[in-house]
């Protein structure tokens, strides 16, 4: 039976019921008639040759709610990008693939580096901030969709769910953040369950009881990566450019809305995304953190630590010793939860891999402290878009121009 608990801070809407996806569909397409909504779909050009995509396209080919779809790529070369717009081609939404490191973008990448907005940064944060600036400077959209490519277990009913918050016109969100678990035989989502929720529950035995934390630990999944936001929001958010883009979007999302006007949602199904590697070998002298979710880990607490420095909190490297032990005992406490959780519902549990996750994860922490202490550590964010359109004013007409071109 679902739960009615409510977070102080952060509104969530729990799946109580089943409605019909045909109900929902038809909702939908009478409240986008005010607010149009635009799907944004970050990928690399390997996503498409991957399992998932196929059956993402499958599902939104029976979608009528959605009045265009924006699926910003890279890693890709000429003849992989012919090859991605066939492999597009079945969508029937009005449809654009943004090449960002191809010729034709590479010249706008320079533009804005030449007018000190920023440079171009291969990764899912430059991919999202420039489906973001495109459908802006089209102006056809009153609220963006964004889910990743990756999802195998895809339902076009979780995009409805994902949309309805931000679109329906009795509710009033600005944000809508999504939840859900991952699950099969055991529990998936090392990184939530075991770094990012018991690191801000220390953050807040350390530093006090913060808003900011406060709102942070009331989202269940933070680092899902589908949302729904309006327009009016994604003009004024920065973008972080590295693995701290869920999180450092909540704290952007934070600070320009109300948080009545932010909200997580149910999509009610158990996710199934690819699995990444730990990026730890515990027979390594010396175990990097340069890779896989340890690298994850570090750069998410990095962008906690600049977060809450710019509140105004001062942390040195004595509270940050105690962050680290007090980290270690409450993921600890957890690895005990998990288990008695997946007791209970008949999940395999694998206690050792667990701890040894902890202790990698532990790892990535001393490191971000390391570099924070050290070197002076402040996250550097893509600029909003009401800033690059300002310092290069023909830059929507240009934006428009190069990504029409490059999809004609």
């Amino acid at each position: 039976m679902p739960d009615f608990y409510q977070h102080r801070l952060v509104t969530t809407l729990h799946q109580l019921a089943d409605p019909s996806f045909e109900l929902q569909q038809e909702q939908l397409k009478k409240f986008s008639k005010e607010k149009p909504i635009a799907l944004v779909m970050p990928a690399l050009y390997s996503e498409v040759e991957g399992p998932a995509l196929p059956g993402i396209l499958d599902h939104l080919e029976k979608v009528d709610f959605i009045s265009e779809v924006v699926i910003s790529m890279n890693r890709m070369d000429a003849d992989q990008f012919a090859r991605a717009k066939e492999f597009f081609s079945r969508l029937p939404q009005k449809h654009f693939i943004i090449w960002n490191d191809g010729p034709r973008m590479a010249e706008v990448y320079e533009e804005l580096k030449a007018a000190q907005v920023t440079e171009y940064i291969p990764g899912k944060g430059c991919n999202v901030w420039m489906a973001y600036g495109f459908i802006l400077a089209r102006g056809n959209a009153g609220i963006i969709a964004m889910h990743d490519s990756d999802i195998l277990s895809y339902h076009r009913e979780m995009l409805a769910r994902l949309c309805m918050p931000t679109v329906h016109p009795a509710l009033d969100y600005d944000y809508c953040k999504s939840y859900y678990g991952r699950v099969s035989d055991r529990m998936y989502g090392r990184v939530t369950r075991l770094f990012v929720i018991p690191l801000l529950r220390s953050l807040i035995t350390v530093f006090g009881n913060l808003r900011l934390l406060d709102y942070l630990e009331g989202f269940r999944y933070p680092l899902s990566g589908e949302f729904s936001i309006s327009t009016d929001l994604a003009r004024r958010v920065r973008m972080p450019g590295d693995w701290g883009l869920e999180v450092g979007m909540l704290v952007e999302v934070y600070h320009n809305t109300a948080v009545r006007g932010i909200c997580q949602v149910d999509l009610g199904s158990n996710f199934e995304h690819k699995h990444q590697h730990l990026g730890h070998q515990f027979d390594d002298p010396e175990p990097t953190v340069d890779k896989g979710l340890m690298k994850m880990a570090r750069e998410i607490a990095l962008s906690l630590f600049s977060s809450i420095g710019s509140e105004g909190i001062v942390m040195n490297a004595g509270s940050l010793k105690a962050l680290r032990l007090t980290y270690e005992r409450t993921a600890k406490e957890l690895i005990q939860c998990y288990h008695d959780d997946s007791t209970v519902n008949g999940l395999n549990y694998f206690r050792h891999e667990e701890a040894e996750a902890v202790e990698a994860f532990s790892n990535a922490l001393n490191n971000a402290i390391h570099i924070f202490v050290e070197e002076g550590y402040e996250a550097k964010q893509i600029p909003n878009w009401n800033r690059a359109f300002s310092a290069v004013p023909d830059l929507a007409n240009r934006l428009k121009g190069v990504i029409e071109e490059d999809n004609a």
